[in-house]
C-alpha cells in the first residue's frame, strides 16, 4: 500500500464529497478545543450549509445508482475487508486526532479501541453474501419470494465518544447491504473521521459511496429533513433524537434509527461473586469517564452485603481517580470530559446533590484549573426522584441504593424512561433468568455490565431509542422488504 499521510487538524478544513476533499459553499466554521487544557485545536473546520448537504446527498445518489450498484454480495465483502487491513495499519495515529478534542486515552487504542473496530467491520464483510431473503412454496398456486433491497442514500450522525467506532458500526451494514453513506460527525470529535476518508477509495469502494459532512445540530437537521436522504441513523441524546425523527416525519418519512441515553440499572444480590461485582461496575462507570450511554450509573446493593459492596467500591473508585490525567500520557487510563459544556452540567449536577438530593461518598470535585476533569464520584442514599437519581449524567458519577427484596428493587430499577441496558449479579441462574426478563430494558448484562458485542443486536427500549444495531437485526434496517408473487397457473 502506499503510504498515508495523516493530516494535521489545521489542515482539515474542506468536506470529504465524492473522493475528494472540496472548499465549503461559506464561510462559516467551528472551533474544536482540547478538553485537557481547553486550548484551540482548530478554529476553521467547516460547517456543511444547504449547497453542501445538497451536493453530498447528489453524489451520493449518482454512486448509488452507478458503478455501486453493479458490485455483486462478493466483491463489497472483499472490500470492506480491505478496508479493515487498511485501517489496520493506520486507525492508531487516527484515532490520536480524536484524542486531541474527545479526552479518549491513547493508552488504549493500540489494543481496545483499533480492534473494536478493525474486528466489527470484518465481522460485518462476513454478511454481504448471506443476509437472504425467503421463498415459499406455490401450494397455493402462487410463488412467494421475499426480497431485502437496498433504501439508497442514507446517513449516519455520531456522537462525539466514539466517532471512528460508530462511523464504521453504521458505514459497515450500509455497504453490506448495497447502500450509500454519508457521515456527520460530532461538531465535538470531528477530525479523525474527516482525515480517514480517503480510505474508503482504496479499499476498492466507489467515489461517492461514503463521504463526510462536517457541521453542528444544524447541519444534522438539513440532512434529516433532506427529501432525498432514505435513512437516519443517530446516536447521541434523546432530546437531539426526538427533533430528528420530528424532522423525518415532516419531511419524506424517511427511516430513522435511534439509539439515545441510558441511567443503567445494576443489581447486585448478596449471593454474588463480590469482586467480580466491584470490578464491573467501576469498569460500568469509568469507561470513557462516563461518557456512554450504557454506563452502570445506577447500582442497587442487597442490603445484607451493601456495606462491604460500598467499602470496595469506593475503594476503586479512589484508585482510579490516581489514573486520571493527560489523555496522551501512555499511563492514563481515564481522560477528561469532552469539554467545557460538559464539564459544566456534570459539576452542577454533582453541586445539586452534594446540597441535599443524596449523600456523597467520595470524589465531587474538578481536577486541576483548566481542564474539564471531574473525580470518579459516587453517592449513596438518594432522595426519591433525586436529579442524581433519574437523569443521564454522562460523567464518572454513580448512585448506590440499597434494597431488600426481587420486588422492591425491579420496581426501582424500571422507574425511569431510560431502557438501555442493564446487569444482575448473582450466582443463582434462575433467579438471573427470571430477573432479566422483568428488566426493561433492550440489553441485560448477567455478572457483567455495559459490554457490547457485534454479534448480537445492540439498542433500548422506551426513550432510549428505535431499532437495533449490531448483528443480523441492523441490516434489516437497511433494507426494504419487497414481496414478489409469481402465478403459476397463468396460460
Amino acid at each position: 500500500m502506499t503510504s498515508f499521510k495523516i493530516p494535521k487538524p489545521t489542515e482539515l478544513t474542506k468536506f470529504y464529497i465524492n473522493g475528494e476533499y472540496v472548499e465549503p459553499s461559506t464561510d462559516e466554521v467551528f472551533t474544536v478545543r482540547n478538553p485537557k487544557d481547553d486550548t484551540v485545536v482548530s478554529d476553521h473546520v467547516p460547517v456543511g450549509a444547504q449547497e453542501d448537504v445538497d451536493a453530498a446527498v447528489r453524489h451520493a445518489e449518482a454512486a448509488f445508482k452507478g458503478e455501486w450498484s453493479t458490485f455483486t454480495s462478493a466483491e463489497r465483502a472483499r472490500c470492506l475487508y480491505r478496508l479493515s487491513d487498511i485501517l489496520d495499519e493506520h486507525l492508531g495515529d487516527l484515532l490520536r486526532l480524536d484524542t486531541l478534542t474527545g479526552g479518549h486515552p491513547v493508552s488504549l487504542i493500540p489494543t481496545r479501541e483499533k480492534n473494536y473496530i478493525v474486528n466489527g467491520l470484518r465481522y460485518m464483510s462476513g454478511w454481504c453474501d448471506k443476509f437472504k431473503g425467503d421463498y415459499f412454496p406455490d401450494d397455493d398456486g402462487f410463488v412467494k419470494i421475499v426480497k431485502n433491497e437496498p433504501l439508497g442514500v442514507c446517513v449516519g450522525i455520531c456522537p462525539f465518544n466514539s466517532p471512528v467506532a460508530t462511523f464504521f458500526h453504521k458505514v459497515a451494514p450500509a455497504l453490506v447491504t448495497g447502500n450509500v453513506m454519508i457521515i456527520k460527525p460530532s461538531e465535538k470529535s470531528p477530525l479523525a473521521s474527516l482525515a480517514l476518508a480517503p480510505l474508503i477509495e482504496r479499499a476498492g469502494i466507489p467515489r461517492g459511496v461514503v463521504q463526510v459532512v462536517t457541521g453542528p445540530g444544524k447541519t444534522g437537521e438539513l440532512f434529516s429533513r433532506h427529501m432525498r436522504v432514505r435513512k437516519i441513523s443517530f446516536t447521541g441524546s434523546i432530546a437531539t433524537g426526538k427533533k430528528i425523527q420530528a424532522a423525518a416525519a415532516q419531511s419524506n418519512l424517511k427511516r430513522v434509527t435511534l439509539e439515545l441515553g441510558g441511567k443503567g440499572p445494576n443489581v447486585i444480590f448478596e449471593d454474588a461473586n463480590l469482586d467480580n461485582a466491584v470490578e464491573w461496575a467501576l469498569r460500568a462507570i469509568m469507561a470513557r469517564s462516563g461518557q456512554i450511554c450504557i454506563a452502570a450509573s445506577r447500582l442497587y446493593v442487597q442490603r445484607s452485603i451493601a456495606d462491604e459492596f460500598i467499602k470496595r467500591y469506593v475503594e476503586k473508585m479512589r484508585e482510579a481517580a490516581k489514573h486520571m490525567g493527560d489523555p496522551f500520557d501512555p499511563d492514563t487510563a481515564y481522560g477528561p470530559l469532552v469539554d467545557k459544556l460538559a464539564f459544566e452540567k456534570v459539576r452542577g449536577m454533582i453541586d445539586r446533590a452534594k446540597a441535599g438530593e443524596a449523600e456523597l461518598l467520595v470524589g465531587g470535585n474538578s481536577i486541576g484549573k483548566t481542564g474539564c476533569f471531574i473525580e470518579p464520584t459516587v453517592f449513596v442514599n438518594p432522595r426519591p426522584k433525586a436529579e442524581i437519581l433519574t437523569d443521564e449524567v454522562f460523567g464518572p458519577v454513580s448512585v448506590v441504593s440499597t434494597f431488600d427484596t426481587e420486588e422492591e428493587v425491579i420496581q426501582k430499577a424500571n422507574d425511569t424512561e431510560y431502557g438501555l441496558m442493564s446487569g444482575v449479579f448473582t450466582r443463582d441462574i434462575s433467579r438471573a433468568l427470571r430477573f432479566s426478563s422483568k428488566l426493561e430494558t433492550g440489553i441485560v448484562g448477567v455478572n457483567c455490565a455495559s459490554i457490547l458485542n457485534i454479534q448480537v443486536p445492540f439498542g433500548g427500549v422506551k426513550q432510549s431509542g428505535m431499532g437495533r444495531e449490531f448483528g443480523m437485526d441492523v441490516l434489516r434496517s437497511f433494507t426494504e422488504t419487497k414481496t414478489i408473487l409469481i402465478n403459476t397457473r397463468a396460460t
